[in-house]
């Protein structure tokens, strides 16, 4: 794959071409890349302190689960169909109300960009105070790092393929090892620390720290070669390789009786490796995270260069995390987990059944597609109604959401389907 980042703006607005595809191997890498993030390490240390060894792995795995499910679907749509999310989203919402869509998960997307930019100015500021005795300011380190991501960014699909080739297999490698160390070092608190998650918000929370990559999954799956390997490349990253991880990384804090995965790495000779590894995590989740907003960006301002509005992107991701994003962590993975599920279940279910996949005829992209904003809108007031224990069907906000809208634009899918009394129509539009 040899291509920069105006030609990822091109293929935005287009299907990839066969030059352009690459192996479900380098697409699994650079999802199993995106998972392993510094936000990830605390917010799996954090559920592990809340809910302890066995419950904790039951919410990774099922959690876990339902995003290898959903993001095999996204991924087999966007192999198909060539497709990126912008174009996806576009058909399901129409050609005005897709860019609310995109708005949606761009914001979330800078959000997360903002979140993990301050953990890795924190986790900075820990190491060079332990080593040398003075603490530099958090806000030139996030400048520093962020200035990096931005320039990698801007290399395109390309510059991401590479860094997730390189950076996946040591941080694996790291994880092991830190797990085993702490382990061997004779630690054992495998009790509640916290009390930070629920088994259900601890669910929903691990659905919300990537979900909004399964939703823009078609913008990577697009240039897997062949379907299997973009369905199943997706599935073991998401259902098998991010549980794992999780678990990994909430070890080394429940065998330390300590949360804070920094401090038990420092306090196990760790320090430094633990932080390179923490800092390169950061870098490839921030990547994809600028990556994917740029193109969900370059739909709504659609006369700026995408390069431009990456560097705003990170400019504003940047500000973000000036403030104290760790505070609001669980807020913005619950928020992520009711808002985002949503989307994917239109689009899919657009393409699944509405469409069955035809896509040539653009005749029917009207400014809104109202049963699709009604069926997300829908689904989200009932994933918070889901949330507050009001009115619940899994009792897991992520899934309520995702299940409402679906069944509510099933409905409007098959009531078109009656209206038009053509059931072997390829849209129902």
């Amino acid at each position: 794959m040899k291509h920069s980042a105006s030609d990822d703006l091109h293929y935005t607005r287009s299907e990839v071409g066969a030059s352009e595809q690459s192996s479900g191997l380098h697409l699994a890498l650079i999802v199993i890349g995106g998972t392993i993030g510094f936000s990830i390490f605390i917010v799996a240390a954090q559920i592990g302190g809340s809910l302890g060894y066995t419950k904790a792995a039951a919410a990774f795995a099922l959690g876990s689960l339902c995003l290898g499910i959903l993001g095999a679907l996204t991924s087999y749509v966007g192999a198909r169909t060539r497709l990126s999310t912008y174009l996806l989203t576009r058909y399901a919402f129409g050609s005005a109300g897709s860019k609310l869509v995109n708005l949606a998960i761009a914001l979330s997307l800078v959000g997360w960009y903002g979140v993990i930019c301050n953990f890795l100015g924190q986790a900075g500021q820990h190491l060079v105070a332990e080593f040398s005795g003075v603490t530099p300011p958090n806000s030139l380190l996030v400048l520093m790092a962020s200035g990096l991501m931005i320039g990698v960014t801007l290399r395109g699909f390309t510059g991401i393929d590479r860094l997730a080739l390189y950076l996946v297999p040591v941080m694996v490698v790291f994880l092991v090892y830190s797990a085993y160390r702490s382990l061997g070092e004779g630690m054992v608190a495998p009790g509640a620390l916290t009390d930070a998650f629920s088994f259900t918000t601890a669910v929903s929370a691990v659905i919300g720290s990537y979900i909004a990559g399964v939703v823009i999954q078609p913008d990577y799956s697009r240039f897997a070669r062949s379907l299997s390997g973009a369905v199943w490349a997706v599935f073991i990253a998401l259902g098998v390789v991010f549980p794992l991880v999780q678990f990994l990384s909430s070890i080394p804090s429940l065998a330390a009786g300590n949360p804070d995965l920094l401090a038990v790495m420092a306090a196990l000779g760790l320090g430094l490796p633990a932080f390179l590894l923490l800092a390169l995590g950061a870098w490839s989740s921030n990547v994809l995270c600028l990556y994917s907003s740029g193109l969900s960006l370059a739909t709504i301002a659609q006369d700026l260069p995408l390069r431009r509005i990456i560097a705003g992107i990170g400019a504003l991701g940047t500000v973000i995390a000036f403030v104290p994003a760790q505070d609001y962590l669980v807020q913005f993975l619950v928020l992520l987990g009711v808002l985002i599920p949503p989307i994917a279940a239109i689009y899919l279910l657009d393409a699944f059944v509405a469409r069955r996949f035809h896509y040539s005829d653009a005749g029917d992209l009207s400014a809104f597609h109202w049963p699709a904003l009604g069926a997300w809108l829908a689904g989200v007031v009932f994933g918070f109604l889901s949330h507050l224990h009001i009115l619940q069907l899994t009792s897991v906000a992520s899934l309520d959401s995702l299940l409402a809208t679906a069944v509510v634009f099933l409905i409007s899918i098959q009531y078109r389907l009656r209206r038009r009394h053509d059931a072997n129509s390829p849209s129902v539009y």
